[in-house]
């Protein structure tokens, strides 16, 4: 199993080096495997999620893509459209497009989508995540359980390679939390995708093929679920 993702002795401060987020960070994310972060609130699982993502750079350390160094990649905003999927723990929907106008905004950054595939995948993302009755429906028409399965759609909408989830069931049901572990695992599964996902729920995290424990920006632990 190749590696997909790699950080390197990374370490993240804030305020002059007066608050240390993350502390000597290494891990290698292999392709295909379900990874879950897990820790107290303020351990660094965000701050994890965002230098994985190059939303954020670490001060110290290096992260690799594949085995390449993202220091030498041009377009970091073009590699995140084409391998990245974001989801985070609130929607972050426009309010005032519809559910299907939502993932679409995803699908029109890539200009080899035809209009009719565009209308196509969006609606088969929503029907696959229970949508299929609300794709008409504006965002701030619906659950807050709707909005995050939308987000859900969005985030998969150009085939990422690496999803990253901060705390994507946190303000959702059981009901919906189902929904979106039994969508996030299937995509994983035909797509060979990584998932990293930070979480409080445990049992999220025993459903996961490795467990990262975090605390106090260090690794404490990495254990494989059997």
């Amino acid at each position: 199993m190749s590696s997909i993702l790699e950080v390197s002795n990374i370490s993240k401060s804030y305020d002059n080096g007066k608050t240390l987020a993350l502390k000597d960070i290494s891990i290698n994310f292999k392709e295909g495997r379900f990874y879950t972060i897990m820790g107290k609130s303020g351990c660094g699982k965000s701050t994890l999620l965002n230098i994985l993502g190059t939303i954020d750079k670490p001060t110290s350390g290096e992260v690799l893509y594949g085995g390449k160094s993202l220091e030498d990649i041009s377009r970091l905003s073009d590699f995140r459209r084409k391998f990245i999927g974001f989801i985070f723990q609130f929607h972050h929907l426009i309010p005032v497009l519809t559910l299907k106008e939502n993932v679409e905004v995803a699908l029109f950054s890539n200009l080899n989508y035809s209009k009719k595939f565009i209308n196509e995948k969006s609606i088969k993302l929503l029907t696959e995540l229970g949508l299929k009755n609300k794709i008409n429906s504006l965002a701030n028409e619906v659950s807050g359980g709707e909005k995050q399965r939308c987000a859900i759609a969005r985030a998969l909408a150009n085939n990422p390679k690496i999803i990253l989830a901060d705390e994507p069931t946190g303000n959702v049901d059981t009901t919906n939390t189902k929904v979106i572990l039994d969508q996030l695992k299937k995509y994983q599964e035909q797509q060979n995708c990584t998932i990293i996902m930070a979480t409080h729920d445990l049992s999220i995290a025993q459903s996961s093929d490795v467990i990262i424990r975090l605390q106090d920006g260090k690794i404490i632990s990495s254990k494989e679920n059997v």
